[in-house]
């Protein structure tokens, strides 16, 4: 007789769950996953999820950071910043253990909240109280002063004025509010970024069952 469902331990298994490297039944699979489960970028099984799954309803008088007005032309104008931005961030989270979408916010609001001081004219860096958050913020602020740094001395070009870092951080932030899944371990965001900027997944890939 086979082994039951790894999860429920009731349903009869159907498919093999690499997050939790046990075989599970589908229902589970559904229930269970980026809930219980942080499953690997490269299930499957996630991937034919995220093709059906919608982000939560958004309010947009609830979003952060209303006051940064975003046009079309500063984001033609800024795309390589933002491309810049948006592959670095997803860099840094898929490189720091057990990053969500979450983490990827809280870390997003502390680089924002650091940069709006700046552009008051104070010097004072925001670190997330969340060591996981704070991991990725400092990935991506390392990523972005050597960017900086090779836009200057190897380019010859003036580095990006904090103001235009704060609007490639914002329109940042507001494309992880529209794309991720609400599940607590969720990274619909991340994944968003990930296959369109082909940001390559650290090896070794896995999962985990967070009891």
């Amino acid at each position: 007789m086979p082994e039951p469902c790894r999860i429920c331990h009731t349903r009869r298994p159907k498919r093999h769950c690499p997050g939790i490297d046990g075989d599970i039944c589908p229902q589970c699979c559904g229930d269970q996953r980026e809930v219980n489960v942080a499953c690997p970028f490269d299930c499957q099984y996630l991937a034919e999820a995220r093709l059906h799954e919608r982000a939560p309803e958004i309010d947009a008088s609830e979003l952060p950071n209303k006051d940064v007005r975003l046009t079309e032309e500063f984001v033609r104008e800024h795309q390589d910043l933002i491309l810049f931005s948006s592959f670095t961030l997803a860099d840094a989270a898929m490189r720091t253990a057990m990053a969500t979408d979450a983490d990827v916010i809280t870390a997003l609001d502390a680089l924002i909240r650091t940069r709006r001081t700046t552009e008051s004219g104070l010097v004072y860096e925001t670190k997330p109280a969340d060591r996981v958050a704070a991991e990725v913020q400092e990935l991506f602020d390392r990523s972005l002063a050597d960017f900086q740094k090779r836009r200057e001395t190897e380019e010859g070009r003036t580095p990006y004025r904090n103001a235009e870092i704060l609007g490639a951080l914002v329109f940042l932030e507001r494309s992880a509010f529209a794309q991720r899944n609400g599940r607590p371990r969720g990274r619909a965001f991340i994944d968003f970024l990930r296959t369109r900027l082909n940001v390559p997944i650290p090896q070794p890939s896995g999962g985990l069952l967070v009891s």
